[in-house]
């Protein structure tokens, strides 16, 4: 009994809170400061921000920027391929030595 008694007191205390609300009013000025930015003209890189900040040109260009950056990967390994074989000519034609210590063998005392 005392768990229910304690709860209608809990639940008599959480309404009596509520009596002393009122509605919520907002600064009487408010509505004018917005309309003044909204009416506000854009500067260029404003303009320009908000140009870039739409959602179809940011997908747009990040999708430009992910095809931009597989074409170079993929033409990157016809490249090291080359790079790789005439590296290997070069140092058939002049016999490269290594030229760390420890890869030419020799013992350090």
């Amino acid at each position: 009994m005392n768990k229910k008694k304690n709860i209608q007191e809990q639940v008599a205390a959480t309404l009596s809170s509520l009596d002393g609300l009122e509605r919520a009013s907002a600064n009487p000025h408010l509505y004018t400061r917005i309309r003044a930015k909204l009416d506000q003209e854009l500067s260029s890189w404003s303009w320009i921000a908000a140009f870039l900040s739409r959602p179809v040109v940011a997908i747009g260009l990040v999708a430009v920027i992910i095809i931009l950056n597989i074409l170079t990967i993929t033409s990157n390994k016809k490249g090291t391929e080359e790079l790789n074989d005439q590296l290997v000519t070069l140092a058939q034609d002049y016999s490269f030595q290594p030229s760390n210590i420890l890869e030419n063998g020799i013992n350090q005392p």
